[in-house]
């Protein structure tokens, strides 16, 4: 069962040593593309701020255009006062609209073009710094893409990871897993277990409904995609299949985002597992930008995040302080809240899966035995007990005495 198979995991994690000794070898290879790449997502994390906006080619990352830094522009163009967001918007097209004006009169023609002005000059220079993206310039068609900075997200993220990386990566480590692929966090939410897609995907992890529901407990009082640590455990069983079926570390990570059928049909239409050569040669509508830049985006979180937090930084073993406790008995809410000395309030703040549904309509209704929930420490031994002892026809007289 699914809930015991979590709870033996969860009770050898806890408060166990960081685990098993990874291999000294880098699980992660880095190709030429992908390293261009992760240079690009490494600026974005480390470099550019949130008020900047980055201009660059879609398809060669690297290709760093112009960068729309609101801050700075105010400062210099409007006597420091803030833009508002339409100001903002409109300002940033107007760049970004000149930019594309200038690709297509170069690409129209030629060197002719640089007499229009400075971004001419400026897209012609950029371009020719790598033979690739010269010859992209002039023979293929572009359209330019912006992308937000993100290092003081990064950073803000960073000190949030804090509090749940210690059992992330156990959970992990306890399945044989690299402990870094924990990173992908970075790239699908910033460590922001209220994250939530205009598609539907929610929680830290970006789990769809459908998807999770292979992996964990998701109907309308439990949605467990909420709980960092349960849907920790559904990524890092997901992350171990792709791995299984894709047997290439770049791959099982792409397919995160793509699919592991996805990733299979890429390897069959390019004829190979390279990573560099799927990145340059497959064609697929579904295998968009988010997709080719997954890997190289958990790649350069995962050296930002190390160089902002982890060089020399021991992490807290049980940084929440919290216990896991397995409900051995079908139990409501009401019962649980009832019969041990875990309150309402306490419940919802440590068990996000626990929809606002259990605690109206769906009060009565019983978590399954094996289930778990997350409990204080300091109440841990006593919400033990009583769950031990629990009867249900002793609710009465429990509360009589609570």
């Amino acid at each position: 069962m699914r809930h015991a198979t979590l709870t033996l995991l969860l009770a050898s994690m806890m408060f166990s040593s960081f685990g098993f000794a990874q291999n000294q070898a880098d699980p992660f290879p880095v190709s030429p593309i992908v390293r261009l790449q992760a240079d690009f997502w490494e600026k974005i994390f480390r470099r550019y701020k949130s008020s900047a906006f980055v201009i660059h080619d879609p398809e060669l990352v690297d290709i760093i255009i112009d960068v729309v830094d609101y801050d700075a522009f105010a400062k210099k163009y409007n006597k420091g006062k803030p833009y508002t967001r339409r100001e903002r918007k409109e300002l940033l097209n107007r760049y970004t609209d000149r930019y594309q004006l200038a690709i297509n009169r170069l690409q129209k023609l030629g060197k002719k073009a640089l007499e229009y002005g400075p971004m001419e000059k400026r897209v012609l220079e950029v371009y020719s710094r790598r033979k690739e993206a010269l010859n992209r310039l002039f023979t293929e068609e572009i359209y330019l893409r912006t992308q937000q900075g993100l290092s003081d997200e990064f950073v803000r993220a960073s000190h949030r990871a804090q509090q749940y990386l210690p059992y992330m990566e156990n959970i992990f480590r306890n399945r044989g897993l690299p402990a870094e692929l924990t990173r992908i966090a970075f790239v699908e939410s910033m460590f922001n277990k209220e994250a939530y897609s205009k598609v539907g995907a929610s929680g830290m992890w970006q789990f769809m409904p459908g998807t999770a529901r292979l992996y964990m407990t998701v109907n309308p009082f439990v949605d467990e995609r909420l709980s960092p640590l349960k849907a920790s455990y559904g990524a890092a069983v997901m992350l171990g299949e792709n791995k299984r079926l894709l047997k290439e570390w770049p791959l099982a990570v792409t397919a995160y985002n793509h699919g592991p059928g996805g990733m299979k049909k890429a390897v069959r239409t390019v004829g190979t597992t390279d990573m560099d050569k799927i990145l340059r040669r497959y064609q697929n509508p579904t295998f968009g930008f988010a997709s080719r830049n997954f890997y190289s985006e958990f790649i350069a979180a995962r050296n930002v995040y190390r160089d902002i937090y982890q060089a020399g930084h021991a992490k807290a073993s049980n940084p929440m302080r919290i216990d896991h406790i397995r409900i051995e008995k079908a139990m409501s809410v009401d019962q649980l809240v009832s019969m041990t000395p875990i309150d309402e309030k306490t419940l919802k703040e440590y068990n996000e899966c626990l929809l606002p549904n259990a605690f109206s309509s769906h009060r009565s209704k019983l978590l399954p035995a094996g289930f778990e929930i997350i409990v204080p420490q300091s109440i841990s031994e006593k919400t033990k007990r009583a769950i031990r002892s629990f009867n249900p026809g002793n609710v009465a007289i429990y509360k009589a005495r609570k």
